[in-house]
């Protein structure tokens, strides 16, 4: 090209035909739009029909409805964003060097346990108007609070945890009038709908020499039940405080600006035995113009720094003197407080669902509304494969969390379970055995499948999933954060391992592993008949993998079964959520529910349907994530 040529295309630069971006020209996505929970979630709607009689989903749509439309409320987030920004701090001395342990709260964390304590969310099964149901009421209200809720669920469970606890012990005919008025005053405060009347409780395990193995606790309750001259008394309700005086150092208490405390110490025997304490004490009538109350015999040592549930006043303890009253049989404490652990886990479980679900309904709202490559991410196939992929698990976990719920229910009621579809699987008595190894189930394999499960979610989003935004509804990293605490929280996924292989070799097994064999007959009896054959037989295929695990459990010692507890976690799970997903689709001969047991069960046995193109799997993909074939575009 000639150098005149070159002069004059510099003489006649380009145009562009549009303006440049800047702060405030250019594109802006449109932002999602999220959907009430309770008729957005597929996984929810399948549950709450499964694990619910007819007349009991009429009488509760219209208050699920609500809530679920509730959570989502702008004055509800502006509530969780304030607990975001405002996370506790504690004042230990006054200006004058005087300790005072002042712990303050957000007001959004405060408002927000206030929701929670008047929806219900812990007196629901107290409360029992729904009976061996009421425990599936509350936990679906449970889930679609998580999101939302700024992790107050954490003190919630375990305040339902206490008071599972002290009703056992109010059934109990051998306790003193004293310990009765004092366990029942609790119970009621733990168990009431009135914020200004409801308690939340701490539950004080965990210590320097190790979490759930609490066979070094050396804090120490010393029988004292005479009191020094001067000191206090009585607790804020004016009940008298505990013979027993406890001293010691508790690493790790949430929830510490609850009303009260379980705890576990050791006696002058040797022996571990479980405590209740109330958390403030009135202060001393000798002191003059003695009016409010004082931490009982307790100092907040240090708040903890951690990686996500940062409303939570999580905190180091240093007891002096505590007064506190034996609970249950002394040297019994790991035993007692198990009671707490089972509803603590299942609150885990539930709220690790709870959290996962909040980031696929984030997700799915993003499809809608986002391009790439000149389409709607919603009609990507790769894109739409992967939530579907995401969308099975979670509807698996979604049972094996309120399967957890339902024998939970069944086991605390006097009524046997019926009328539900998910009825005919189990017994009120095989209930409680199933639950013994559902719970530790349930809580490892929901926690561990929410975790990468949002971590999907927030790929999803591209860069906008990963930051920490103002717009608390849309802030998947948040969730995340929150979330991991659950796999640690209640026990560790090893933890859980073990409390399975000691279940399944335990004096009790032999029950436990019919009960399971009645479970897996009951759940497949109807299949071979039913919508859910298509090609191999589910039915056959689920009982031969049961046949070997189960051979697997027998033959084995319990060491070599913890050596790959995990594994044996996964395939025990496997089991029940394939068993549930296939009843649940059988239930109503749901197309989309039978596509998700199929696929559910492809991913362990080959039982694969007869081979369809790659575009008819790619319009299930579609369904299973968005309910809709291509064409049928959701409403935005």
């Amino acid at each position: 090209m000639s150098k005149v040529g070159i002069k004059t295309m510099a003489a006649k630069p380009a145009k562009h035909i549009t303006q440049p971006s800047s702060g405030f020209d250019g594109f802006f996505q449109t932002a999602p739009k999220l959907e009430n929970a309770f008729t957005d979630d597929a996984a929810l709607r399948r549950v709450f029909s499964f694990y619910l009689p007819k007349q009991i989903r009429q009488d509760l749509e219209v208050d699920l409805l609500r809530f679920g439309s509730l959570v989502l409320q702008p004055s509800t987030l502006a509530l969780t964003r304030d607990v975001e920004n405002h996370p506790p701090t504690l004042r230990a001395h006054d200006t004058w060097g005087r300790r005072i342990d002042e712990l303050s709260t957000s007001h959004g964390w405060k408002s927000l346990q206030e929701v929670g304590i008047a929806e219900g969310i812990v007196a629901i099964p107290y409360e029992d108007e729904y009976g061996t149901f009421s425990r599936v009421y509350q936990f679906l209200k449970s889930h679609m609070w998580t999101g939302s809720s700024a992790m107050v669920g954490c003190p919630s469970a375990m305040q339902d945890g206490a008071a599972c606890l002290l009703k056992a012990q109010l059934s109990r005919m051998d306790l003193s009038a004293v310990e009765r008025e004092v366990f029942e005053r609790a119970y009621n405060h733990l168990t009431s709908r009135d914020p200004r009347e409801a308690w939340t409780s701490g539950q004080w395990m965990t210590e320097r020499t190790g979490g759930s193995d609490v066979r070094n606790t050396e804090t120490q309750a010393t029988f004292s039940p005479e009191f020094p001259d001067g000191s206090s008394t009585q607790d804020i309700d004016g009940s008298p405080l505990g013979p027993w005086s406890i001293s010691g150092f508790k690493w790790f208490s949430s929830a510490t600006d609850s009303a009260m405390a379980v705890m576990l110490a050791r006696d002058p025997s040797g022996s571990i035995s479980t405590f209740y304490t109330p958390m403030r004490r009135r202060l001393p009538s000798s002191l003059p113009d003695a009016v409010g109350t004082e931490l009982n015999g307790i100092q907040i040592q240090r708040l903890k720094n951690k990686l996500g549930t940062k409303g939570v006043p999580t905190a180091e303890l240093v007891l002096k003197g505590t007064r506190a009253y034996l609970i249950g049989e002394q040297g019994k404490g790991t035993k007692e407080i198990s009671r707490i652990l089972n509803v603590t886990r299942l609150h885990t479980a539930i709220g690790s669902v709870g959290h996962w679900g909040r980031g696929l309904a984030i997700s799915r709202a993003f499809s809608l509304v986002r391009k790439a490559n000149g389409h709607f991410l919603i009609d990507s196939p790769a894109h739409v494969r992967t939530l579907a992929e995401q969308h099975v698990e979670y509807h698996a976990m979604m049972h094996l969390a309120f399967f957890s719920a339902a024998l939970t229910g069944a086991s605390e009621s006097a009524v046997p379970p019926g009328g539900a579809p998910s009825s005919n699987l189990f017994t009120r008595e095989s209930a409680s055995l199933l639950l013994r190894l559902v719970t530790p189930l349930a809580k490892a394999l929901t926690t561990k499948a929410a975790i990468a499960g949002l971590a999907e979610c927030m790929e999803s989003l591209g860069g906008i999933g990963y930051l920490e935004n103002e717009d608390i509804l849309f802030n998947i990293a948040r969730l995340y954060r929150d979330v991991n605490v659950n796999s640690i929280w209640e026990g560790t996924t090893n933890v859980m391992a073990h409390d399975v292989v000691r279940v399944l070799k335990g004096p009790g097994a032999p029950h436990v592993l019919n009960s399971v064999d009645t479970f897996i007959c009951r759940a497949t009896e109807q299949w071979k008949a039913g919508s859910l054959v298509d090609h191999a037989d589910p039915a056959e295929a689920l009982s031969s993998y049961w046949t070997r695990t189960k051979h697997t459990i027998e033959s084995q010692e319990a060491n070599e079964l913890l050596h790959k507890g995990r594994d044996l976690m996964k395939d025990l799970g496997w089991i029940f959520c394939a068993a549930l997903l296939g009843e649940d689709a059988r239930s109503d001969s749901h197309a989309t529910a039978a596509k998700i047991f199929r696929r559910y069960l492809a991913s362990k046995v080959d039982c694969r349907s007869r081979s369809q193109s790659w575009k008819a799997e790619a319009e299930w993909d579609r369904r299973i994530v968005f309910g809709k074939f291509a064409g049928e575009r959701p409403k935005l």
